[in-house]
This record gives C-alpha cells, structure tokens and sequence, in this order.
C-alpha cells in the first residue's frame, strides 16, 4: 500500500515538475524572442546606443538572447531527468538553471538601471554625439558612419531633426548650425540641416537653406515674433520620442526577464523537492 501511494506521490510530483519546466522554456522562448526583436527592430538595440551613448540596453539585449536560448535547452535536461528519475541529470538541470537565474536577474538590473540613467543622460549624450560626431570623418570613422546612418533614419521615421525642442530651441534644428562639425565643413555656410529634416514631399532647397526663406533654417533664434514656421521641415527634436521609443521596449524586456527570473526560481525549487522525493523512495526500496 505504501509503495503504490510512494509510486502515485513520485508520479504526481513528475507531472508538476515537467509542467514548470514546460512554463520556463516558453518564458525562455519568449525571452528569445524579446532578445531578438530587440536588435533587429527598425531601431536596434546596437544603433540605439550609438545615439544615445549607453551601452546598457544593447549588452542586455545580448543578455536576454543568451539567457532564453539556454533555458529553452537545458529544460530538456530537466524534463529527461525527471521521466528517468536520475539525480545526476537533475542535478545539472538545478546547477545550469541557477546559472540562468542569476544571468537574468543581472539582466534585468541592467534594464532598470539604464531606465534610470537615460532620461537623466540621454539628452546630453544625443548632443554630443550629433555635434561631434554626426557626418564627420565618415569614411575613416565606421562609428561616425553608424550614428550619421542612424540619425538620418530617426529623422526621417519619427519627422524630428535635432535632439530637443521646438522650432524656438537652439539644441533642435538649430543645434546642426550652431554647434556641429558637420555644419563647420560647409564654407558656403550652406545647408543648415541635413537632407533628413526634409519633409519628403516638401521642397529640399528650402528646407536645408539652400534658397532664402523667412524663418528656419536660416534665421535666427530665438526666432523673432511673426516668424513664421518652415513647412518644408522638421522642427522639433527626436529626444522625447526616441527615449519614448526606447523606454517602452526596454521596459518590455526587463518585464520579461523577472518573469522567467520567478518562473526558473519555482522551477529550481521543484526541482530540488524532485530531487529529495527520489531519493526517498530510492532510500524506502
């Protein structure tokens, strides 16, 4: 009677155990998959950081892939060492998970600090590398290249041109004239703004400043009362949308990562208690 009601405990707990590792590798799937999408959306991960100067989400990025891809494996390992009833695949099962966990919970560290850094940074970053960094030295600087790259597709995706502000604001449109070594390479003084402030179905010539128009590119600013706004370009700057951008996503990231952070922990758990459960009955026979 006690061996049948010591089979029929083993094989419920089995059940449960391959029931929380079926949950952790769909959290590990998932987790993949945010990884993934993460640096292969429009805007990547790797080009992100290039404008916003912090690597953090970009290295978590990597973190999640990693971490999703190895739990999705090893909780195969789990699943064949409870159906063999074996410690020592089980045991490894344990080992390697708690590895993950404590692999996710940096990663989702990572993201909360970076959450934390980039409303406070990410506006001086963007200005400085826009200024210093944006269309110079392109074919000898493969970074300047990828910021350029990067900004053009911004501003042309999220129809911004410079880092904050609106038409008023000498670090929106205005910051390419005033203070970037882009617009220093120009001895005509001409154009103000890149191509990517452009309105595609306006007139390129009169958004960059190539023919004289009233009011930005070529006036000054503050902008004097009356002056009126440049139909044919950008404006205001990229900084609140890009940080909207990124904060969401890497929001969504980290969410996933402390939910598969619990998920593996519950499965650590089971995992020992399977553990303790086999060797009890292997001490009982």
């Amino acid at each position: 009677m006690s061996g049948s009601k010591s089979k029929g405990c083993m094989k419920s707990a089995i059940i449960i155990f391959n029931l929380i590792v079926f949950v952790s590798s769909l959290a590990g799937s998932a987790v993949l998959a945010l990884g993934i999408f993460s640096l292969v959306s429009d805007y990547g991960a790797k080009q992100l950081s290039s404008v916003l100067g912090n690597d953090l989400y970009h290295d978590a990025a990597y973190v999640a892939i990693a971490a999703g891809a190895a739990i999705t494996a090893i909780s195969m390992c789990g699943c064949c060492g409870s159906i063999k009833e074996s410690k020592c695949i089980l045991g490894m099962y344990l080992v390697f998970m708690s590895f993950i966990f404590v692999v996710l919970l940096t990663a989702a560290v990572l993201i909360f600090i970076f959450l934390g850094q980039i409303s406070k940074d990410a506006k001086v970053s963007m200005t400085s590398i826009l200024t210093e960094q944006y269309g110079v030295d392109l074919d000898e600087r493969a970074d300047n290249r990828v910021v350029t790259d990067m900004w053009n597709f911004m501003q042309k995706q999220l129809q911004c041109c410079g880092v904050s502000g609106g038409a008023n604001s000498t670090t929106s449109w205005a910051a390419y004239k005033l203070e970037s070594k882009w617009y220093e390479q120009f001895s005509a003084g001409i154009p103000y703004v890149p191509d990517s402030c452009c309105r595609p179905e306006g007139d390129l010539e009169l958004c960059t400043g190539m023919k004289t128009f009233s009011g930005p590119p070529g006036a000054d600013v503050p902008l004097l009362p009356g002056t009126g706004r440049n139909p044919h370009m950008y404006d205001t700057g990229c900084y609140d949308e890009v940080v909207h951008y990124v904060q969401g996503h890497a929001l969504i990231i980290g969410g996933g990562a402390l939910v598969a952070v619990v998920i593996i922990l519950f499965g650590i758990i089971s995992g020992v208690c399977l553990c303790k459960r086999i060797r009890y009955d292997a001490f009982l026979s």
